[in-house]
């Protein structure tokens, strides 16, 4: 019997909207299937969302089993992410972890250091969103990533990012 694969998702809402006429619920699911496609079977997926005090869906998360934290501005959500991830990589071993976000100087400088570790680190980014960040440790978030997925493809079941490299 194959062993569950788990994978704990912290998702910035604010910089990775709910696509338009999409409910999270369905947007959850979306994520598992994009996760199953890729070989994470069976997989358990856990989901926390960041997102302002008063975020119109917050409702709507609590009624998908997805945990709502209310957060504030960008730097106060990544603040509160980090130390979310910190408390849980040290309790759960080498999981995977997922970051649905604009990844920002701090966060990524913080991920590589638990890539370092042996950590799977999955990634998702808007569309719009710089493959680099400005001064990070790594030239590119291809560097940080086991997987990457454009937020808007991730959101409806899509695949990762193809790299150059995968292709060869």
């Amino acid at each position: 019997m194959a062993t569950e694969t788990k994978i704990v998702v912290f998702w910035d809402v604010v910089e990775c909207p709910l696509p338009d006429d999409l409910l999270p619920s369905l947007v959850s699911g979306n994520i598992e299937l994009a996760l199953q496609r890729q070989g994470y079977l069976p997989c358990n997926v856990s989901i926390r969302v960041y997102g302002k005090k008063n975020y119109e869906f917050k409702d709507e998360f609590l009624l998908a089993n997805i945990m709502f934290l209310p957060a504030g501005d960008a730097s106060a959500r990544c603040k509160r992410m980090v130390k979310d991830i910190d408390k849980w990589a040290l309790g759960n071993g080498k999981s995977d972890l997922m970051v649905i976000s604009r990844v920002n100087t701090e966060l990524a400088t913080y991920l590589a250091d638990w890539k370092a570790k042996d950590f799977k680190i999955l990634g998702a980014r808007p569309e719009n969103a710089p493959g680099k960040c400005s001064s990070c440790k790594m030239t590119t978030l291809d560097e940080l990533f086991t997987q990457e997925w454009v937020w808007e493809s991730l959101s409806v079941g899509g695949d990762p990012i193809t790299r150059a490299a995968e292709l060869s």
